[in-house]
């Protein structure tokens, strides 16, 4: 009779403990740019993986973490309507936007983000206009609980400098925006509070640390944009984890629960691969059929011929590539610049045919054309910076005049006979809008914010302006050329 007794009251306990206990899963994704299927992943491949995790809706929240639109010539394609087709059969809870996620303009963010059959969260994204379009937070119910998601986007970002007046874009730091919010969240009385943004454990004046800090009620913390897997991590009193790239994996977080004392018992987590023969999802690989056929149409067009690397004229001279002058020309000729300024990956090379997929991969990113007004020495102070910030795989590259410099200064400017350029002569710079945008070029947008220039949806997009340069010239094969010249 006593042991009856005693198993009836384990039995009990055992109910209470279930009662009170509860367990939520986050599924999360982040940087999967377009990648629908490659080798070791893709949506098509990773779709089964979330499908099986998926599982159980009602006690788990799937969230993607943003730059999912762009990345591949099958995102670029349709601006990412694919992509977010892909995110609505899954049946994805939240979609946080990514810097590369406004790639295409914010007219087609408008439109992919009204095509997202769940909540888009970028609370520090203000949008041309200067309005916060983007909801911070939304509150769900899973597993019993009331759980917070709270969504940012990369910290202290600007979209484009060329916009200060009138239609500049930019995002705030994730830490005030939090603060700001924090009072209705708080007021709401949630169980649970995941913070899901579009930036690393580190960023622009930014620190996860400090988020723990500052707001010790956020139990989970997920990452994205530097592409770095972190399986996941104690950071203060949060939980940290962050998926790779290129829907190669799927991160999932188990949190345990007591809600009868209102508090986190256990935070695990775990990245989960795609497995190594992997079949494509048949549902989606039915939905994308047609748009894939499309696009590998698409890719293998012939644009021309043309031959140019990466590589500089002479070892170690990557300021003078034959890729990156031949843009240059493309730049130019575009726009009627008298000079042009960009910046290239030192992988890049077109060898003779040149397919869609060729000049795809050579300018991957929605590279618009800008001209701005420069004096000869605001353009010597442009390329001190230039050359201050060339890295191993990147490098800066001019056309137009011929500049001499020793090690990272202009010691000279001359016109293309070598006389010397009086510093008050005034020229056209056509500059890839990329380099108007990064903070690592202070004094180029201090130079081009002083005059008013035209919006950038007028500006040529730079991979149409090199199209166009080989088709009309084709065969392409650019002179060895030196208009940077180094000076022992």
């Amino acid at each position: 009779m006593m042991k009856k007794c005693l198993i009836g009251l384990l039995g009990l306990w055992l109910a209470a403990l279930s009662v009170s206990a509860a367990e939520l899963v986050i599924l999360y994704t982040s940087d999967t740019h377009a990648y629908f299927n490659s080798r070791d992943g893709g949506w098509l491949k990773l779709a089964p993986l979330i499908r099986r995790e998926f599982r159980n809706p009602a006690d788990t929240l799937l969230i993607d973490c943003g730059d999912t639109l762009q990345g591949t010539l099958e995102g670029a394609f349709d601006k990412g309507a694919s992509a977010v087709k892909v995110l609505n059969d899954l049946k994805y809870d939240v979609w946080v936007v990514g810097n590369h996620d406004m790639e295409f303009g914010f007219p087609a963010l408008r439109t992919r983000t009204a095509e997202f059959t769940g909540a888009v969260l970028a609370g520090n994204l203000v949008t041309p206009g200067g309005k916060t379009e983007f909801a911070s937070w939304k509150m769900f119910e899973r597993a019993g609980l009331k759980v917070a998601v709270i969504g940012m986007t990369l910290p202290n970002m600007h979209d484009d400098i060329r916009f200060a007046d009138e239609l500049q874009a930019h995002s705030g730091g994730i830490i005030d925006d939090i603060a700001a919010i924090m009072p209705e969240i708080r007021a709401a009385k949630p169980d649970l509070i995941v913070l899901a943004m579009h930036s690393p454990q580190y960023a622009a004046d930014f620190s996860v640390y400090d988020v723990a800090k500052n707001f010790p009620e956020i139990s989970v913390i997920i990452g994205a944009h530097s592409h770095k897997a972190v399986p996941g991590e104690k950071v203060g009193s949060a939980w940290y984890a962050q998926v790779g790239s290129h829907a190669r994996e799927l991160g999932r977080i188990e949190v345990q629960y007591d809600s009868e004392a209102r508090r986190v018992n256990r935070i695990s987590s775990v990245l989960l691969p795609v497995p190594e023969n992997a079949e494509p999802d048949p549902a989606l690989a039915a939905m994308l059929d047609d748009y894939l056929k499309q696009t590998r149409e698409f890719s293998n067009r012939v644009i021309g011929r043309a031959w140019a690397t990466g590589d500089g004229t002479t070892a170690g001279d990557k300021l003078n590539s034959p890729a990156g002058l031949l843009m240059a020309s493309a730049m130019r000729r575009s726009t009627g610049a008298d000079l042009a300024l960009l910046s290239i990956s030192t992988g890049i090379s077109l060898n003779g045919r040149v397919t869609e997929y060729d000049l795809f991969k050579a300018m991957p990113y929605e590279n618009t054309v800008a001209v701005i007004e420069v004096t000869a020495g605001e353009l010597r102070d442009i390329l001190d910076e230039q050359l201050a910030g060339n890295r191993g795989y990147y490098t800066a590259v001019f056309q137009g005049l011929k500049v001499k410099y020793r090690k990272k200064n202009v010691t000279g400017i001359y016109d293309e006979k070598m006389r010397p350029v009086p510093d008050d002569a005034t020229f056209k710079l056509a500059v890839a809008n990329y380099l108007l945008i990064s903070n690592r070029f202070p004094i180029l947008q201090k130079v081009a914010s002083k005059r008013k220039l035209k919006s950038r949806s007028s500006d040529p997009l730079m991979r149409d302006c090199i199209r166009d340069y080989i088709r009309l010239n084709s065969p392409v094969n650019p002179p060895a050329e030196q208009w940077m010249i180094a000076e022992k």
